[in-house]
C-alpha cells in the first residue's frame, strides 16, 4: 500500500472516508483538509492513525505541523494579510525588550491598566501572567498553570480590520471533502497549490487505487460475523472504527469469539480483529487491510439540522368551551364555560350549557357527575336537545324499545353459547402446581381473578369465549400459558395465534423457558421457520405429537390441520383483517378460545361489555411499576434533543416514531445531527422482515439507543431498559395504536416519558384523541382507552342491526346504559345505583379565578374533585392545587370541605342536605336510623332526630358558614354506613 503521494495532486479519488483517512495519515504535514461544515465531526479526532488535527485554527496555530481541519465558509473567513503582525509567541527563557513588548500589546488592542497591568517584574493580562528577569520571561502562567510557550492574538474586535482569507496562510497540500459543496471563489484561493479532491467534481481526472468500497451491513450482525470470519482466515488486518464507547462494548461482547483487540492506533496485526476509536464512515478492502466502521455496520450518516427555539408543553385533558354534555333529564347542551353567581349571600361557580333556541341551563359545578360527555366535536356536532319539550326523554324512549329487542337477542345467543356442547378440563392436582413453580413474581389480584375466571370456563362443559383486557406488561401472558398448561395436561392442544413474527419469537421463548423440563413439546410457525422445521411442526400438529404451537396468520392457512384443537389463544385481535377472523371463527366453533387485548377494539369491548363475550379485567399493575408520563406539545427539535439525552444519561433506551417510509432515511440523518451522542437504528415495513427482526433486537442487546420506526413497532419486543418513546405527528394515528406504542416503554421500575407530538393547529376530532390518550396516563387504562375510541369512532354493527343512529342521538355511554339495564331486567337482576346527593348550603365554595387563573384548570379540577371516590383522593388533590397555586383561599378551602361533605353523605346513604333560617337539614331514605347516641350527645352543638322526613337537624348557632361542612361531618361520622 506503498503510495507516492505526488502522483495523488491533481486528481480525485473515489474513496470511503475511512480510506481517505488513512491516506492522509501518510501526508507530510503541515498539510489543510476543507470540508462541509457538516462533516466536522467525521475529521475532527484522526490519533487513531497518529495525526494531530486543528479544527477551524485561528492565528494561535501558525508554525504548528499538524492537519488543518477547516469548514468550507471557515477557509474563506477574513484573516490578516501579516499574521506574524498579530500574534505574538511567548516562550520561557527568550528576551523581550520592555518597550517593545509594550508597543506590540498596544498594537494586538491591549491598553495599559485598562486591559493589563504592570507591577514591577509581573505582568498580568487576565488568565496570563508573565514574570520576567530583567528582560527574561523567566515564567509564564496561562490560568494558574505553568506554561513554556503561549501564543497570543489580538484583543476581541479587531479582526475587522483584515484584509485577506484564511486558507491562504496555511501551508501544505489541499485535500477537499466532497468538492461539489466547495464554494466557486475558493478554487481561485488554491490557484497553484497542489490539491486532492476526495470525491466527485469535474475538473480533476479519477486516480484509482485499488480500493474495494463495502456496501452497507445496515445492522446486520450475522453478515458482518460471516465477513469477519472469511477476512480473518485469510490473515488479513481487520479493522473496525467505533465512535460511541457504548457500541465499543456491545461489540467486545457480541463479537468476543472473534477474541477482538482494543487498540488506541492503527494497524493491527495479521489475521486478527482490532477495535480502534474513530467517527468514520464507509469501508473497504485495500491490500492487506480491512477498514469498518461503525456507520457502515449499522448504517449511519448525518445532514445539517437548524435548531428553533422551544415551545412550551400544553395541558392536555380539561373540560373546554364547546365541549358537549349529556344531562339525565335535559339531554345535550354545549358547555360555554364557568359563571360565578351569588345566591343568598353566598358565591358558587356554575357550569353555563346552552341548549336549542339559546336556552341556558345554569348547573352546580357539584352536580358534574350527573354529567356526561358526548363524543360530538364542532367538526360533526350533534343535535341539541330542547328544555322543557320532553324530546330527550322520548328519543329515550324509542331507543329502549330498540334495546330491548336487541337485548332478548343477545341473550339467546349467549344461551346458544351455553348450550352448544364443548369440552371441559377439570383440575389436574397433580399436573398444576407444576407451571407456578417458574413464575418469579407473585400475581397480582386482578391476574389471580382473571386466572379464576379462566379455568371456571375451561372446566365447564360448554366452550369457552373469553377476552382478557389489561395493559402492556400487566401479565395477560402469564393467563394463557397457565391455561394452555391445564388444556395440554388433559392432552389436547394449543394454538397462540399472534400478529407479528417478533412476537411469535418473544413467546415461544416465554413458553420453552416456563414449560423446560415438562414433556411439553412448543413449536413456532411464521414465515421464518425453516422449510424443514416447519414440516416436521405441521406433521406434529395433524399427528399429536405436537402441543403448543406458537405462530402468526401462517396458522390460519389451510394446510395447518389440528388433531385435537382444545384451546386457541389470540393475542391483540384488532391486528387481524376480516378474512383471517372469518377463520378464527371456523377454528374456534366449539374450541375454548381466549382473547387477549391491551386495548380491546371497539366492537370486541363493546361485544364483552354487554355480555356476548365474558370479560376479565387486569387493571392494577405489577408491583414497582409507575404511571407513563404523557406529554402533548407542537414538534420542537430542543424538547426531541432534551429528551433523548436525558434518557440515555440514565442508561436507558429510546422510540422515536416517524410514520412515513418515504423521509424515514432523512430523520434519521436530521436526529444523528440534532443528537450526535446517540446510535440510530432504523425500521419499517418495507424492510426485509427478518432485517426489521435482526435490527429490533440489535436494539434490545444494546447496538443501538435510539430505534427510528415506524408504527412497525407497536406490537414488538419488550425492551426492559426503553423507557423513553417520542411520537412524531400522532395527530394522524388512532387511538388504540398510539395507545398500542407508550406501551412500548414504562415495562419496569423506572419512570417512563411518552412525548406526542402534533402541528400547532389540531382538528377537533385529533385533538380529542391526544387529550385521551394523555387523560389515561394511569396503569391499566386500555379499557377505558377502547371505550374512548368507541365514543370518538362510533360502533361497528353489532349482529346485523344498524344502532348508529340511537348511539348519534344518545351518545354511546347512555345506549349501553339502557342496554345493560335492559339485560338485567331481562336477566331478573336487581338495578344498583350510585347515589347521589343534594347538597344546599349558603357557604361560599369555589376554585376562584385569581386563584387558579385558566378556565380549563378549573374545570379539570371540578371534574376531579366531583369523580373523586374516597377522601384520600380529595388530600391528593387539595396537596396538588398548594404545591401548584400556593396556599388555598377560604373559597377553595370550603369546596373541598363540601367535597369530603359529599363523599361522606354518600357512604351514610344521605338523600339531601339543606338549610333553613335556625337550622342544616340532613334527610335519610328511611327510618329507624343506626347511630351513635352518646356521642351525638357530646358534639359541641345541638343535634335532634326527625322522623319526617327521616334524618336529624343540626342548630346553626354559634356556627359560621365556613364552619358548617365541619360540623357535619363530625355528626354524619356517628351514623352508620349503608
Amino acid at each position: 500500500m506503498e503510495i507516492l503521494l505526488e502522483k495523488l495532486y491533481g486528481h480525485r479519488l473515489a474513496l470511503p472516508q475511512v480510506a481517505a483517512a488513512l491516506l492522509l495519515a501518510r501526508e507530510d504535514l503541515p498539510a489543510l483538509l476543507l470540508v462541509p461544515e457538516d462533516r466536522l465531526r467525521r475529521w475532527r479526532d484522526l490519533s487513531a492513525f497518529g495525526v494531530p488535527v486543528y479544527a477551524n485554527p485561528g492565528l494561535e496555530a501558525m508554525e504548528e505541523k499538524a492537519l488543518f481541519l477547516l469548514s468550507y465558509e471557515e477557509a474563506l473567513a477574513p484573516f490578516p494579510e501579516d499574521p506574524s503582525a498579530w500574534r505574538m509567541v511567548l516562550e520561557v527563557g527568550r528576551a523581550y525588550p520592555r518597550t517593545e513588548l509594550l508597543d506590540r500589546l498596544l498594537r494586538l488592542g491591549y491598553a495599559r491598566d485598562e486591559d493589563y497591568r504592570v507591577l514591577g517584574e509581573v505582568l498580568e493580562l487576565g488568565p496570563l501572567r508573565l514574570e520576567f528577569f530583567g528582560e527574561e520571561l523567566e515564567r509564564l502562567f496561562w490560568e494558574g498553570e505553568p506554561r513554556r510557550r503561549h501564543v497570543l492574538l489580538p484583543k476581541p474586535g479587531k479582526a475587522e480590520a483584515f484584509t485577506s482569507q484564511k486558507v491562504l496562510h496555511f501551508p501544505g497540500p489541499v485535500y477537499l471533502d466532497t468538492p461539489a459543496l466547495a464554494p466557486r471563489e475558493l478554487f481561485s484561493l488554491l490557484a497553484g497549490r497542489p490539491v486532492v479532491a476526495l470525491g466527485a467534481h469535474g475538473e480533476f481526472p479519477l486516480l484509482e487505487l485499488g480500493v474495494r468500497p463495502l456496501p452497507p451491513y445496515r445492522g446486520s450482525l450475522k453478515a458482518l460475523e460471516r465477513d469477519l470470519a472469511r477476512w480473518l482466515a485469510e490473515g488479513k488486518r481487520v479493522h473496525l472504527f467505533v465512535g460511541h464507547g457504548r457500541t465499543l462494548e456491545y461489540l467486545r461482547r457480541r463479537l468476543a469469539p472473534l477474541d477482538p483487540l482494543v487498540l488506541e492506533r492503527f494497524p493491527g496485526p495479521k489475521g486478527r480483529l482490532a477495535l480502534l476509536p474513530g467517527a468514520f464512515e464507509g469501508g473497504a478492502e485495500w491490500g492487506e487491510h480491512v477498514l469498518l466502521t461503525e456507520a457502515l455496520v449499522f448504517a449511519t450518516g448525518g445532514v445539517r439540522a437548524r435548531l428553533r427555539s422551544g415551545e412550551g408543553l400544553s395541558d392536555p385533558g380539561a373540560l373546554s368551551p364547546g365541549d358537549f354534555l349529556i344531562h339525565p333529564d335535559h339531554g345535550i347542551g354545549q358547555f360555554l364555560g364557568l359563571e360565578t353567581r351569588e345566591v343568598l349571600g353566598a358565591k358558587r361557580d356554575y357550569l353555563v350549557l346552552r341548549y336549542r333556541g339559546e336556552g341556558r341551563l345554569y348547573l352546580p359545578v357539584e352536580q358534574l357527575p350527573l354529567l356526561k360527555r358526548h363524543p360530538g366535536t364542532t367538526d360533526d356536532p350533534p343535535e341539541l336537545s330542547s328544555l322543557g319539550k320532553g324530546e330527550w326523554q322520548r328519543l329515550k324512549e324509542k331507543a329502549r324499545k330498540d334495546v330491548e329487542e336487541l337485548a332478548a337477542r343477545l341473550l339467546i345467543l349467549q344461551a346458544k353459547r351455553k348450550a352448544t356442547p364443548g369440552r371441559a378440563f377439570p383440575p389436574l392436582p397433580e399436573w398444576d402446581p407444576l407451571i407456578e413453580r417458574g413464575f418469579p413474581y407473585e400475581l397480582t389480584p386482578d391476574q389471580k381473578q382473571a386466572l379464576e375466571e379462566v379455568l371456571r370456563d375451561l372446566e365447564a362443559p360448554f366452550p369457552m369465549d373469553r377476552l382478557i383486557s389489561g395493559d402492556v406488561g400487566f401479565g395477560k401472558t402469564e393467563i394463557a400459558l397457565r391455561a394452555a398448561h391445564r388444556v395440554v395436561g388433559h392432552g389436547a392442544q394449543v394454538a397462540f395465534l399472534v400478529p407479528t413474527t417478533l412476537l411469535a419469537e418473544q413467546h415461544g421463548k416465554t413458553f420453552r423457558e416456563r414449560f423446560a423440563g415438562l414433556p411439553v413439546r412448543i413449536g413456532v410457525l411464521s414465515r421464518f421457520t425453516p422449510e424443514r422445521e416447519e414440516k416436521s411442526i405441521l406433521e406434529g400438529l395433524e399427528k399429536g405429537t405436537l402441543d403448543i404451537v406458537i405462530g402468526t396468520h401462517r396458522l390460519l392457512q389451510p394446510d395447518v390441520r389440528f388433531k385435537d384443537l382444545g384451546l386457541l389463544i389470540v393475542d391483540e385481535e384488532h391486528r387481524f383483517g376480516v378474512a383471517q377472523k372469518e377463520r378464527i371463527r371456523e377454528l374456534k366453533a366449539e374450541v375454548d378460545t381466549l382473547y387477549l387485548s391491551a386495548t380491546p377494539i371497539p366492537r370486541t369491548l363493546y361485544s364483552a361489555l354487554v355480555g356476548l363475550k365474558d370479560l376479565s379485567s387486569i387493571k392494577t399493575p405489577p408491583p414497582g411499576r409507575k404511571p407513563i408520563r404523557t406529554f402533548l406539545a407542537p414538534f420542537d427539535p430542543l424538547l426531541v434533543r432534551e429528551a433523548i439525552l436525558f434518557e440515555l444519561e440514565r442508561g436507558g433506551k429510546v422510540f422515536y416514531v416517524h410514520d412515513r417510509v418515504a423521509s424515514i432515511e432523512a430523520r434519521r440523518r436530521y436526529l444523528e445531527n440534532l443528537v450526535p451522542e446517540a446510535r440510530i437504528g432504523v425500521v419499517h415495513g418495507q424492510m426485509p422482515e427478518g432485517l426489521v427482526e435482526e435490527t429490533m433486537l440489535l436494539f434490545a442487546e444494546g447496538a443501538y439507543d435510539v430505534l427510528l420506526a415506524t408504527t412497525i413497532i407497536e406490537s414488538g419486543l419488550d425492551v426492559g431498559e426503553a423507557n423513553t418513546i417520542l411520537i412524531e405527528r400522532a395527530d394522524r394515528l388512532g387511538l388504540a395504536t398510539l395507545y398500542q406504542l407508550r406501551g412500548r416503554v414504562g415495562r419496569r421500575e423506572q419512570e417512563a416519558y411518552a412525548y406526542l407530538f402534533h402541528p400547532p393547529r389540531l382538528t377537533e376530532a385529533a385533538e380529542k384523541r391526544l387529550n385521551a390518550i394523555a387523560d389515561l396516563s394511569d396503569l391499566g387504562s386500555g379499557h377505558l382507552l377502547a371505550e374512548k375510541d368507541m365514543e370518538i369512532r362510533g360502533v361497528g354493527n353489532l349482529l346485523g342491526p344498524e344502532q348508529h343512529g340511537h348511539i348519534r342521538a344518545l351518545s354511546l355511554e347512555v345506549y349501553s346504559e339502557l342496554l345493560e339495564e335492559a339485560i338485567r331486567k331481562l336477566k331478573g337482576e336487581a338495578e344498583e345505583e350510585r347515589r347521589h346527593v343534594t347538597l344546599d348550603l349558603g357557604v361560599s365554595a369555589r376554585l376562584p379565578a385569581e386563584y387558579v387563573p385558566s378556565l380549563e384548570g378549573r374545570s379539570r379540577y371540578y371534574g376531579r374533585l366531583a369523580e373523586a371516590r374516597s377522601l384520600a383522593e380529595v388530600s391528593r388533590i387539595a396537596r396538588e392545587l398548594k404545591d401548584r397555586y400556593g396556599p388555598l383561599p377560604e373559597e377553595a378551602e370550603n369546596f373541598l370541605a363540601l367535597a369530603r361533605l359529599r363523599l361522606v353523605a354518600e357512604r351514610k346513604g344521605v338523600v339531601s342536605i339543606t338549610e333553613d333560617l335556625t337550622h342544616l337539614q340532613v334527610v335519610f331514605p328511611r327510618w329507624p336510623l343506626d347511630y351513635d347516641a352518646k356521642a351525638l350527645r357530646q358534639l359541641p352543638f345541638r343535634v335532634e332526630l326527625t322522623q319526617y322526613p327521616p334524618g336529624f337537624r343540626l342548630e346553626k348557632k354559634g356556627l359560621k358558614p365556613r364552619d358548617y361542612p365541619e360540623a357535619l361531618l363530625q355528626a354524619l361520622y356517628l351514623f352508620a354506613d349503608i
